[in-house]
């Protein structure tokens, strides 16, 4: 809650109705110049107030903002507040002497405050706040014995109190210094101010002492967003005159709320939100019956079943219990509240119905269930009763049944979200009705519409404020009608991704004129993209992926100003790229993919200096690359393989320092690798596979620290083959079939020599080019039979037992053969990567499906036993985020695993580059996932299943950079539950837990250990067992010694550089460090649970997100 100050100063100027004779005034002149030297001092006055009023040939008591006493015609007031002034207070004000109340607030005055102030001793009020003052708090102030309001806040005083404020003889009843750069102890001495009533110290760096029970004529207490720590005092349940209690984001309270709670019965304002309270609600709290307001959002430690008690305080008007554990049923008692117009219980762990005695409370204009474990249906007759209601957020839950058409009574409805359930049915056509709704969110349910023609639209038309429409990933099976195109003139957002919708996108939906978003990705929409889409002027992200669209693209599109984001890709989309492409001056993320694009790349797209993705793969594009390609300076994706590209590799690519991937494989490229790519310092993957190049590999590229991936198989290639930098880590998979490289054994080529071959070798060499290619053709065919013959009388041998522990629904019979046409015949072109037991490739099913072929090593010892885990494993837990199997392969020479693909590679791609720069919001809601999938793993299954093995590269990402984990080649079941040993340690150095690493043992608590250590890493960029880190100082220990100075020190330099709010960064990463060490904690036992870790981050989250929105 806003600290305002005393109520008496409402900070209305007026200038003194009596008129002051202009003979009698020869006696106010030091007033007078008192007052002009403050004018002077004025350097801006927006209003001319003082510019045209304070004039020397007028009383000073005619002034504005000035007040003279009725008998003595003294200056007693002066209030200048609300007038965007700047400037400074000069010394003369002290020779005001007979001052009462100086209030100058709401200004732009700066500097400090003179110590002439000291001579005002008749002063009782001194309002400075919302001002730009700075330096310390002048000690002088406790010469005011008759001050009883000192008002400073939201300043910039910094430094500590001076506990010479608060002396004995001083008359304070208020004081505020709310919202300053002060920092320490509360001075003990303010706890004997027996007048003191209100004290507003919120958003500082204090701590406070125990002796504010002191203060029983207490009645205001605002300590929110300060550093305190431990326990509640218990002396604070002594002011039994509090009526206000702030405590909000102090972070370190923690411990139960004490049931001395109780003994605070004047109390009508409770805020203890963003904590670290922890247990149950203390049963005296619910004897508080002057409660108004309720807050106890996101302390997550909170736990138990709510009383039926808290139907006595019966003058509640906003009660938040979001961001908890609280568990059970959500007592029907709450129905008696019926002064109730907010209420949050959102992210927690209730079950059961909702009540139906909450729908009859009448002054309800808001609440929120969001993110609990609610079941059964809505009732009917939900609408009837809940006239004020502007928003309800019931998302992610486990409701079902139909929406209920009275939902359209609720006439003053403004936002609707019913997402993640399990609605059914059809979409009540009287949601139309609703003129005020502005956001509506049905996204992952399964309902639908009445017709095949989306008729749904004809009604939301009559929403005249809608902006808002979210409907996503429900079955709608149907057309997209013309009336498309008369929803709300305020419509910005619209999302019907994978709705099943079918038929042509109508010409009318270019009359969205305000739409910024809109995705119809993931439909069987068809025909032509309609030119109408070209007057949406407005819009920045436009995603038509994956449907069967054919024809060119519209050059209408170009001229899209403020487009951001365009994907086009997965479509059969022909004809050329638009040359008026470079009009999209704003575009960060181009993708037209798997289309039927032909003609040469148009030179105007490499005029988009300020691009950073494009992937022009898949297609029909012919002609060389243009030397211009070299001006995206800030590039990170270039994907144009798999088309009929010719010419000369440019040499100017070599000059996108930001390039993080850069794929050219399978087009007509020749000539030689540019050495220039040596200056590509990020990339971290480079695909020349399948062209013609030839020459040498460029020794230059020796020096791209960051590179994970190479291949250039099937080209022209001669020479040694580097052998420092990434090329140590590099295998055969990426040099197969080319003219004459050679280098290190394990690449399987020859071994090279100083001297050139000579004539007879030379003659040898041309006969083994001919001779070989036959030979290896005979070797081919006859494999490909033996082969054949295996796999038909092996057929019935895949992992029945696999098989059967997966939902029917995603089971699929994959056999070799299919396999090798998914890989092309496991091409290192289609090669992702290499782990511990074989290789990873990615694969294209015969219907277009995406999957990861994870191909097994017999030959490595380990590899039939981690074969067997990941399928007893996957093939028994689903869960949103974990790397999902499609299928098995087994055979007694080949066992595979089938997995959904992810396109956006591994969260250690994107921490170790220059370029794919996480922000502080992805970071967490990836940590967030790992977690999710974690909490899974250890509490979601009969038995628990330890990981071992968390770390980035094991952390995949999905096309909407959602965390899915991978690799559960080592994972453990625990049978009994707690832990067991094993003799060989295989988990990743740095990031298993020490008792793993010294005695085998395997827990629960083990996984907590290594996601604390992937938690720091993810927001430090640095690897636990870097260069820097030695015996004597480890990753955890640095972010240990970094508490006593600022956690900004050690972080990744790049979120400094891509966030604005440092305050808000500083508290969210101090809190998410220290998350991360309890999870690192020596001792297995001392370290916290997993849903704890869960719990944890959510908060932490949700206060990072409400420090930016307040900031």
């Amino acid at each position: 809650m806003r600290y305002e100050g005393p109520k008496k100063t409402d900070g209305k100027i007026k200038a003194n109705p009596a008129k002051i004779d202009k003979s009698s005034t020869s006696f106010q002149l030091p007033y007078q110049s008192a007052l002009l030297a403050l004018k002077a001092h004025i350097s801006y006055d927006p209003h001319h107030i003082l510019t045209t009023n304070w004039s020397s040939s007028t009383s000073v008591c005619n002034w504005v903002g000035v007040t003279c006493g009725s008998r003595h015609h003294r200056v007693i007031a002066l209030n200048l507040s609300n007038n965007g002034l700047v400037g400074t207070i000069p010394p003369y004000i002290g020779n005001l002497s007979f001052l009462v109340n100086l209030t100058i607030r709401n200004n732009s005055f700066h500097g400090s405050m003179p110590n002439e102030l000291s001579h005002l001793y008749h002063l009782e009020l001194l309002h400075f706040g919302y001002n730009e003052f700075s330096g310390e708090i002048p000690s002088w102030i406790g010469l005011l014995t008759k001050l009883q309001h000192l008002i400073l806040v939201s300043n910039n005083f910094e430094g500590t109190i001076p506990s010479s404020l608060f002396n004995s003889t001083s008359s304070l009843q208020e004081i505020g210094l709310e919202d300053n750069q002060l920092w320490g102890s509360i001075p003990s001495s303010i706890f004997k101010m027996s007048t003191l009533k209100v004290i507003s110290l919120a958003k500082n760096k204090l701590s406070v002492p125990p002796e504010v029970g002191n203060l029983t004529m207490l009645t205001d207490l605002y300590l929110d967003n300060n550093n305190f720590e431990g326990s509640l005092p218990s002396s604070l349940f002594k002011c039994k005159q509090l009526q206000y209690l702030d405590l909000e984001s102090n972070n370190n309270f923690k411990g139960k709320l004490s049931p001395e709670v109780g003994n605070l019965t004047m109390l009508t304002y409770l805020n203890l939100g963003y904590n670290n309270f922890e247990g149950s609600l203390p049963s005296s709290l619910f004897k508080c019956k002057q409660l108004q307001y309720l807050d106890l959002e996101s302390n997550n430690n909170f736990t138990g079943k709510l009383s039926p008690e808290i139907g006595n305080l019966t003058k509640l008007t906003f009660l938040n219990l979001g961001l908890n554990h609280f568990e059970g049923a959500i007592p029907s008692e709450i129905g008696n509240l019926q002064n109730l117009k907010i209420f949050n219980l959102g992210m927690n762990n209730f079950v059961g119905t909702i009540p139906l005695d909450i729908f009859n409370i009448s002054t309800l204009h808001g609440f929120s269930m969001v993110g609990n474990h609610l079941s059964g249906t809505l009732p009917s007759n939900m609408g009837h009763f809940l006239p004020n209601l502007e928003w309800t957020f019931l998302g992610m839950n486990e409701l079902s049944g139909m929406i209920p058409a009275s939902i359209s009574n609720f006439s003053q409805l403004v936002s609707l979200d019913l997402s993640g359930n399990s609605f059914s049915g059809l979409i009540p056509k009287t949601l139309g009705n609703l003129r005020l709704l502005q956001h509506l969110n049905l996204e992952f349910n399964n309902v639908t519409i009445e017709s095949s023609e989306l008729s749904i639209f004809s009604y939301f038309s009559n929403n005249a404020y809608l902006s808002i429409l979210d409907l996503s990933r429900n079955p709608l099976n149907g057309v997209l009608p013309n009336s498309i195109g008369n929803l709300s003139t305020f419509f910005e957002r619209l999302d019907l991704t994978g709705c099943n919708i079918k038929g042509n996108i109508p010409i009318d939906i270019g009359n969205l004129s305000r739409l910024t978003y809109m995705s119809l990705r993931d439909n069987d929409l068809a025909g032509s993209i309609p030119s109408t889409i070209g007057r949406l002027s407005m819009l920045e992200q436009l995603s038509l992926s994956g449907n069967r669209l054919k024809g060119p693209i519209p050059t209408d599109i170009c001229y899209l100003g403020r487009l951001g984001e365009l994907f086009l890709d997965g479509n059969k989309l022909s004809r050329h790229i638009p040359e008026s492409i470079n009009n999209l001056t704003s575009l960060r993320s181009l993708n037209l993919a798997f289309n039927q694009l032909t003609s040469r790349i148009p030179s105007s797209l490499w005029t988009l200096t300020d691009i950073l993705r494009v992937d022009l793969s898949s297609n029909s594009l012919s002609g060389p690359l243009s030397i211009y390609i070299g001006n995206m300076k800030v590039l990170t994706e270039l994907n144009l393989s798999r088309n009929q590209l010719s010419g000369h590799i440019p040499e100017t690519i070599g000059g996108l320092i930001s390039l993080v991937n850069l794929s050219l494989a399978a087009n007509q490229l020749e000539g030689s690798i540019p050495i220039s790519f040596g200056g590509l310092v990020s990339l971290v993957v480079l695909d020349l596979l399948g062209n013609s190049l030839s020459g040498e590999i460029p020794k230059s590229l020796e020096g791209l620290r960051y590179l994970k991936y190479l291949n250039v198989s099937y080209n022209k290639l001669r020479g040694e083959i580097p052998t420092q930098g990434p090329f140590v880590n590099f295998s055969a998979e990426s040099f197969r079939s080319n003219d004459a490289l050679c280098g290190v054994v394990r690449l399987n080529v020859p071994t090279c020599t100083e001297a050139s071959p000579g004539p007879k070798k030379a003659m040898g060499v041309r006969i083994l080019k001919y001779v070989l290619p036959a030979l290896g053709l005979t070797i081919l065919i006859v494999s490909v039979v033996l082969v054949s013959r295996k796999l038909h009388g092996k057929k019935n041998s895949k992992l029945s037992n696999n098989k059967d522990s997966m939902p029917l629904s995603t089971w699929r019979r994959i056999s070799h053969q299919q396999l090798l046409q998914a890989t092309e015949g496991f091409s290192a072109n289609n090669l992702l990567g290499e782990g511990s037991f074989g290789s990873v490739y990615k694969g294209t099913l015969l219907d277009g499906t995406y999957v990861a072929i994870k191909v097994l090593n017999l030959e490595l010892e380990g590899a039939f036993k981690s074969f067997d885990i990941e399928c007893e494993i996957l093939g028994h837990i689903r869960h949103r985020n974990l790397v999902k199997i499609i299928s098995v392969c087994s055979n007694i020479d080949f066992k595979a695993l089938v997995l959904e693909y992810m396109p956006k590679g591994n969260l250690e791609m994107w921490l170790y580059s220059n370029t794919h720069c996480l922000n502080m919001l992805h970071r967490l809601n990836i940590m967030i996932d790992v977690a999710m999938a974690i909490e899974y793993l250890h509490l979601g299954y009969s038995t628990p299943i330890v990981h071992c093995d968390l770390k980035p590269s094991n952390v995949l990402l999905d096309e909407d950079m959602v965390g899915h984990v991978a690799d559960f080649g080592i994972a453990k079941l625990l049978s009994d539950g707690t832990s067991l040993t094993q003799t060989m340690t295989m988990a990743t150095i740095g990031y298993m837990a020490p008792e793993y690493g010294s005695e085998g043992i395997v827990s629960t608590r083990g996984d907590v250990y290594s996601y604390g250590m992937l938690l720091m890493e993810t927001f430090t960029r640095k690897k636990p067992i870097d260069d820097m880190f030695s015996s004597e100082m480890s990753l955890k220990r640095l972010i240990e010694e970094s508490f006593s100075l600022s956690i900004l020190e050690v972080i990744d330099s790049n979120l400094l550089s891509n966030e604005n709010d440092y305050v808000a960064m500083e508290t969210c990463l101090s809190a998410t460090m220290g998350l991360a060490l309890h999870c690192c904690a020596d001792l297995p036992e001392q370290r916290i649970d997993i849903k704890n870790v869960l719990a944890k981050l959510n908060k932490i989250k949700l206060k990072y997100l409400h420090d930016q929105q307040s900031g």
